[in-house]
């Protein structure tokens, strides 16, 4: 896994931006820093005025350029607006789900799904993506675990740096990013506690520091230019009032030098956070903690003018504030070429778009189950009963933060295999999502029993997930299982497609499906994807990038656990109504073949600090179809001062492998991936010995010993 240090620098606007800081009236300061959320009934003279600096929701291209034109060619110093838009997963071609494109584990994919979103994205006028979300979660009710990258640091770290380096792409054409990126919620809104959205956040500062902020860091080394500050409070401090989150640590130790924004009002929510007394207190605090522009609260274009009168240190801080937000529009392109062309008929849903929506939505499901080899199926004219919520379901297939898509423009799983000639389907929905209309049960029924076989797609509806998607129980509706459960009793081969944002605890779906799909909210290509893994046209590749419970009650589950007093092996942890382990683990999936992992090879097993440690492995594809494997590399510190992970992921490699391929596959890992916090928050790499695991996922058992020497 390659490693990226290419932190934002704005000193080459600098000079530009303390020349035009030097000719700005105070009210115009204070307007780089505000930022409203609608355009609704907007006075155009403020804009002229100069007193605004940032719009988000802007319908379309002729609403910015109508007003980037006032602010350029009206405004007494033509500064321009930085626009920004909530894009999650794609404009108006549609990827999967965050959380699924994770689990592709391949970041050229992601990076590149990103660039295609940031051309779609800068064709409508917007300059600047709220995106990506970056939150590390171990908490499958919550909603917005979709938007993030899953569970584990590593692979979260290197998702949100191919997604931001996507995203600020240079456009050739101009010389400057498509868009600038907003890294948020930062931080620690994964936390959130219950899964309940707008909810305190808490947890020890070694997990923090050592668990869940490594991701914001690893954005900030890739270069993101804004930050977005979550509107939590985290171990009781609201992180928008925060100097030391804001100030301290994203700047002064990580460096951070872009801008940061608040999230929607949550300026003015510090009020509700009872730790200022009124709004005119809030940006005072939201302001000296570094908190650059205020979200649509309003609190800085109504007071910072008093504010600045009365408490000394206001002005310095506009002015850093100022400076930062100008260096961001020099950077990014907004003086430059503040304009976008209006004639957008050849901008969206390209060809090459839908062809790589689909790539990287074939690319990210899981194949979670494969009793007796039911799939791939045969290309011998059979007949599918085609069924299921989900099977012909454009709007719940977008998945949750929509963007601009058309649901016209989504290929449902109906849609693609009816379009397959090498079976014949059928298709009745059977039953909806939830409730208990079981009216088509009998007429589903009778279609099956003229199939050969049954396609049942199942899962969540997309606003389910995501803002305000928090569940208090993780798995299907009744109702689905009740037409699972009859159509398991008809005796076809049946195999399942489930299409959600979230890990389920789907134990039952599990039991009652020959085979089982997890095919992700995958947006304009889902249909055609599955279609591709259901037919043998490419063999499953995804992993899972967060671990899948048996029961809702099992909650927080995740691989990454401490060492305990009482091992596992000898200690089971048991549940009288359940067992502890989870379903699917982290880093599982299953291919079409099998894949031998042989020969685990440490080439220097005495490793100091500084040094990379050099391994390699020899995998083998013993199947007659090709693969794609990712090679997970864990370790263990045997021995260490507190308590560590059991296993704790530290590299990995997605790997082409041909029907009968062996291939040696080597990593070199910097030591710096086996430290940990000690007692005082430190960062330490113990000497003492160590384990190596290579294998398929994080119950791999093959190791290789090394050791740490000083």
């Amino acid at each position: 896994m390659k490693e990226y240090h290419n932190t934002f620098d704005p000193s080459p606007y600098m000079p530009k931006a303390k020349e035009i800081l030097q000719k700005m009236t105070l009210k115009e300061k204070i307007g780089q820093l505000h930022l409203l959320g609608t355009v609704r009934n907007l006075d155009e003279d403020l804009v002229r005025s100069g007193t605004i600096g940032a719009f988000l929701n802007v319908p379309d291209v002729k609403m910015a350029n109508r007003l980037q034109r006032l602010a350029v060619e009206e405004s007494r110093l033509g500064i321009p607006l930085i626009i920004g838009h909530d894009m999650v997963h794609g404009d108006r071609t549609l990827f999967p789900v965050p959380l699924g494109g994770a689990a592709s584990w391949d970041m050229e994919r992601i990076e590149n799904s990103e660039r295609i979103s940031a051309m779609e994205t800068s064709a409508e006028g917007i300059n600047w993506v709220y995106s990506p979300m970056i939150d590390i979660s171990r908490e499958p009710r919550w909603g917005r675990i979709a938007e993030g990258a899953g569970e584990d640091k590593l692979l979260g770290s290197a998702v949100a740096a191919a997604r931001i380096r996507g995203f600020q792409t240079i456009n050739p054409e101009t010389g400057y990013p498509y868009v600038a990126a907003c890294f948020k919620h930062y931080c620690g809104y994964g936390l959130s506690e219950a899964g309940r959205d707008y909810e305190s956040c808490d947890i020890s500062e070694r997990t923090l520091h050592g668990e869940y902020l490594p991701v914001y860091k690893a954005a900030v080394e890739a270069g993101a230019m804004t930050c977005m500050s979550s509107f939590n409070s985290l171990n009781g401090v609201p992180v928008s009032g925060s100097r030391y989150y804001l100030t301290e640590l994203l700047r002064e130790i990580w460096g951070f030098a872009g801008f940061v924004v608040s999230d929607w009002t949550s300026v003015e929510e510090l009020v509700n956070h009872r730790v200022v007394k009124d709004k005119k207190d809030a940006a005072r605090r939201a302001l000296l903690a570094g908190c650059d522009m205020d979200m649509h609260s309003c609190a800085y274009v109504e007071y910072l003018e008093a504010l600045a009168e009365e408490v000394p240190e206001i002005l310095p801080a506009i002015d850093e504030s100022v400076l930062r937000i100008l260096c961001v529009k020099f950077a990014a392109g907004i003086f430059a070429n503040p304009y976008r062309d209006e004639d957008t008929s050849n901008a969206f849903l390209k060809e090459e778009y839908r062809d790589a929506a689909r790539d990287l939505a074939a690319h990210s499901m899981v194949l979670l189950k494969n009793k007796e080899n039911t799939l791939p199926l045969k290309r011998d004219k059979k007949k599918y009963l085609v069924t299921g919520p989900m099977a012909d379901a454009q709007y719940e297939a977008m998945g949750v933060w929509g963007g601009r898509c058309d649901p016209a423009t989504v290929i449902t799983v109906r849609n693609a295999l009816e379009r397959e000639e090498g079976i014949e389907t059928v298709y009745l929905a059977g039953c909806d999502f939830e409730g208990t209309d079981r009216a088509k049960f009998k007429e589903a029924a009778r279609l099956a029993a003229g199939c050969d076989g049954i396609i049942f797609v199942c899962g969540e509806p997309c606003q389910w997930a995501g803002e305000g998607g928090g569940r208090i129980d993780i798995d299907l509706p009744d109702i689905q299982y009740e037409y699972l459960k009859l159509l398991r009793g008809l005796k076809k081969p049946l195999v399942s497609v489930l299409l959600t944002a979230r890990p389920l605890a789907c134990s039952r779906l599990d039991e009652m499906s020959d085979a089982l799909l997890l095919g992700w909210h995958s947006g304009v290509e889902a249909g055609n994807a599955v279609r591709q893994l259901l037919m043998g046209d490419l063999s499953p590749s995804g992993r899972l990038p967060v671990t899948f419970p048996r029961a809702t009650g099992q909650i927080p589950i995740y691989y990454a656990s401490l060492s305990a007093g009482r091992p596992r092996s000898l200690f089971p942890r048991r549940y009288r109504d359940c067992p502890a382990d989870p379903l699917y683990p982290f880093g599982y999936g299953l291919t079409y073949s099998t894949v031998v992992y042989d020969d685990i090879t440490i080439e220097n097993p005495d490793l100091r600090p500084g040094e990379e440690l050099r391994a390699s492995v020899t995998i083998s594809n013993t199947g007659d179809v090709a693969v794609e494997e990712v090679v997970q590399v864990y370790f263990c510190d045997i021995v260490s001062s507190i308590a560590t992970p059991d296993k704790l992921l530290c590299d990995f490699e997605k790997v082409s492998l041909e029907a009968g391929q062996t291939k040696k596959i080597s990593f070199s890992i910097p030591s710096d991936r086996f430290t940990f916090l000690n007692e005082k928050l430190e960062k330490v790499l113990e000497p003492g010995d160590f384990r190596l695991y290579i294998g398929a996922d994080s119950t791999c058992d093959a190791f290789a010993p090394f050791t740490v020497v000083q």
